[in-house]
């Protein structure tokens, strides 16, 4: 067990070594198939009065069934009524009739409990020609297989739904999609729940060091945090753009063609030209006319400025579909991350942007030291990268669209702290001890540890609900970034790896046996 003073400790490292196979590692992006059908049939919002099968008999849907995050149907334990008789078994969902067997299920014991097949289109948006195809050879000991086409039974229209309804926020959760490893967590002593997230948020820490150390070696501290805080600014759904993009424009390259004395104003737009020239966002069709005399000019130059520089970065060139908008909040398209980016590179340009996050931290250590980190010194480091500036895209958040009646922060409160803990904090440990600074280190990890809100995003909540089963007292638990990191920590490698399935998942019994 940790002493209050230990900072940065491999507990965690350990223990998953000595009873799992499994390697501590980071998250990579996923994406759910089919998940608008999916949260359409969660919610069960369909005029359910009419429901039919595609066979034209009554259906009745009396529990939709408990959403499954492991392989197989989509809901498990579902239960229907067609024409007034019991049915009970699984559902699977598909945006096709024609995806079952595409998908190969026929021949997969895993569906063999399946009582229904739902679909939004029968075909791809017209009705088969002619008569249909024999049925495939099914296995004798399934249940019957009913099937329901949506599409005549939505209470809206699936646009309306898909801009309605916040999908990245699914599963919606009930009592029933609880994880297992919430009961041994329960049983836990409070210290050691507590020092099981604190060694968890510490071995995420290090796998983050270990990813950026030899980056360093090979670029330096200034480049390898600029690819750090491009792709933060990406994150999540554009985290490997922004890194490519950064590794396209590196900061040698952009001192090359910045002329000396520049004036900020001209520093930024050079920059901007040149990552957007890079990234393929550049690419903005015609203005409407509607757009003011002063926009019409920045859009203007910027390809003007592009020009004068694409052929230094000719064999480097991205396509704007290397990016993603879909599913997001307009503020975080990488329309604005871009010029963000362009202003942290600007705004630090003499001495670097890692070099001035250091004197940032340097700064503090007297204060942190000796009384922690606590309200504005502890604001002082986690908002040093909020950006609220005069520019273009604080306006707007694509080219064409409208201005807002509001300028807004190009970076907020939460992505900058987003930025210090994935970012700042593994890299500045790296520097703390190749330059053996102990204060340095023992700063960082009080930050870590220091008392504060946890972060509200889906993700989070999803985890407190999922892994703690929503238990207050564990909940509680979640009082500085170094246990909310670990709970991610945990999240990513035994829930992600087992895709959410508790039945292959080792966790609730690393927990009964290290921590008994």
């Amino acid at each position: 067990m940790r002493t209050e003073e230990q900072f940065f400790t491999d507990h965690y490292l350990k223990f998953t070594q000595l009873y799992t196979r499994t390697q501590v590692e980071e998250a990579e992006e996923e994406r759910i198939p089919e998940k608008v059908i999916r949260c359409v049939w969660n919610d069960q919002l369909l005029n359910s009065d009419e429901l039919k099968t595609t066979g034209g008999q009554p259906l009745e849907v009396i529990f939709p069934g408990y959403w499954n995050f492991g392989s197989g149907p989509d809901f498990k334990s579902a239960a229907i009524r067609v024409d007034g008789k019991l049915h009970e078994g699984d559902v699977e969902l598909h945006v096709y009739g024609a995806d079952w067997k595409a998908h190969g299920h026929s021949s997969n014991n895993e569906y063999d409990n399946v009582i229904l097949h739902v679909f939004m289109w029968k075909g791809r948006g017209r009705k088969p020609i002619g008569p249909l195809p024999a049925p495939e050879p099914r296995n004798l000991s399934r249940p019957h297989i009913f099937e329901l086409e949506l599409k005549d039974y939505l209470k809206q229209g699936i646009l309306q739904l898909n801009e309605q309804l916040d999908f990245d926020s699914y599963p919606l959760l009930n009592q029933f999609n609880y994880g297992l490893c919430h009961r041994p967590l329960a049983r836990l002593p409070q210290a050691k729940f507590a020092e099981l997230l604190k060694s968890a948020g510490d071995a995420r820490v290090q796998t983050k060091m270990d990813r950026f150390h030899d980056r360093i070696i090979t670029k330096g501290y200034e480049q390898t945090f600029y690819e750090g805080v491009a792709e933060a600014l990406g994150s999540p759904s554009n985290k490997q753009p922004f890194r490519t993009l950064a590794e396209n424009v590196p900061l040698e390259d952009l001192k090359k063609i910045v002329p000396a004395k520049s004036s900020y104003e001209d520093k930024i737009r050079l920059i901007q030209a040149v990552l957007f020239g890079v990234s393929g966002l550049i690419d903005w069709k015609d203005l409407p006319k509607s757009k003011s005399a002063k926009d019409r000019t920045y859009f203007s130059d910027l390809k003007i400025t592009w020009g004068r520089h694409r052929k230094m970065f000719a064999d480097r060139l991205m396509d704007r579909k290397d990016w993603k908008f879909g599913k997001m909040r307009p503020a975080n398209f990488p329309y604005r991350r871009v010029a963000a980016l362009s202003h942290l590179i600007a705004r630090h340009w003499d001495t670097g942007l890692f070099a001035d996050t250091l004197e940032c931290l340097k700064s503090t250590l007297p204060t942190a030291l000796e009384k922690g980190y606590t309200g504005a010194t502890r604001n002082k480091i986690m908002h040093f990268f909020c950006l609220e500036v005069d520019d273009p895209w604080a306006w707007r958040y694509t080219p064409d669209g409208k201005k807002l009646s509001k300028k807004q922060k190009l970076i907020g409160n939460d992505r900058s702290r987003e930025i210090t803990v994935n970012i700042v904090l593994p890299i500045g440990l790296i520097y703390a001890r190749a330059s053996k600074s102990a204060p340095l280190e023992k700063a960082l990890g009080r930050l870590f540890q220091t008392k504060t809100r946890t972060a509200d995003n889906k993700w989070i909540r999803f985890m407190s609900h999922y892994i703690l089963g929503n238990k207050e007292r564990l909940l509680k638990e979640l009082d500085c970034e170094q246990k909310t990191q670990g709970l991610m920590q945990v999240y990513q490698d035994y829930c992600t790896r087992n895709q959410n399935n508790c039945l292959q998942c080792q966790f609730p019994s690393v927990v009964e046996r290290y921590f008994k």
